[in-house]
């Protein structure tokens, strides 16, 4: 159903912030703009945009989920609330996962479903400080790990206001970890660590990493405000120089965001306000 749309336009080894290959230049190429008004429908049910296939030799490489064999029978569970609908999750294993970059706007001008609430939204930093020792301080590909002695509270914000982001990988002190494991148990990802969940929360323009891929596929949600989103659409598994088609996307809050392993992308944050997303890698499948 999904196949030939082209969108218009760690000590205790816990998971730090998405493992990269970096490179900092901007690409020279067509840039695509894709936006709710010019949403697919590929049924009566579905609302999504997908980019190309990402071809044969990257496609061996993504990983596969062994989900319960009655996920598609689920009404209502947290994947259908993550990603909107039960048909929208069912349409992203069937037809998406492992295979494209996808996007589903929460909210979309013509759509005729009403779509479920994302199981998160917003963001407690006050919480996220106080429970959270693995907190690293990103702007364009540099990365310091927070020292807390040394950085307060008020030092954080500061840092954010300016142009910062701050990156927490969500551990089991953090008031967001149900919520992982919930997402993990329905994704059929088992074991002591699961997904790699992380929070990008960024102030006014913030770039946290420069053009990069990521070593294995991520699920992005937008908690709060907007981010600009670049996305490779060709040359797949190719230098980065080679590429000639790149996809713009903005996400909103409660949009949803698939990115296969291997693809090159980078994330702007809004001009004007600060913008929170939250990255739900396979990591440890």
């Amino acid at each position: 159903s999904a196949a030939a749309f082209i969108a218009p336009s760690r000590e205790s080894q816990v998971s730090m912030p998405e493992s990269e290959t970096s490179v900092a230049a901007a690409p020279s190429a067509t840039i695509t703009t894709t936006n709710k008004d010019n949403q697919a429908l590929f049924d009566d049910n579905v609302t999504e945009f997908v980019c190309n296939d990402i071809g044969a030799k990257l496609r061996q490489e993504q990983v596969e989920l062994q989900l319960p064999s009655d996920y598609d029978t689920l009404e209502n569970d947290i994947l259908a609330s993550l990603f909107g609908s039960n048909e929208i999750r069912n349409d992203f294993v069937r037809n998406i996962l492992g295979r494209r970059v996808a996007y589903f706007p929460r909210q979309c001008t013509n759509n005729k479903h009403q779509l479920l609430e994302p199981p998160m939204s917003g963001f407690d930093l006050s919480s996220m400080y106080e429970s959270n020792d693995w907190i690293s301080l990103r702007k364009r590909g540099s990365q310091d790990r927070l020292n807390k002695e040394q950085t307060s509270y008020n030092d954080l914000t500061d840092y954010i206001a300016g142009g910062g982001s701050a990156v927490f990988p969500v551990t089991p002190d953090d008031y967001l970890h149900k919520t992982k494991v919930q997402i993990d148990t329905a994704l059929g990802i088992k074991g002591e660590f699961g997904t790699s969940m992380n929070i990008y929360h960024s102030g006014p323009s913030a770039v946290a990493l420069n053009i990069h891929y990521d070593s294995y596929p991520v699920i992005v949600l937008q908690l709060e405000g907007q981010k600009e989103w670049i996305i490779q659409n060709d040359k797949f598994g190719e230098n980065v120089n080679d590429i000639t088609d790149w996809r713009n996307v903005t996400l909103t809050e409660g949009d949803l965001l698939y990115i296969p392993k291997g693809v090159y992308h980078a994330a702007t944050g809004d001009p004007e306000h600060g913008s929170t997303h939250v990255t739900i890698g396979f990591e440890n499948v």
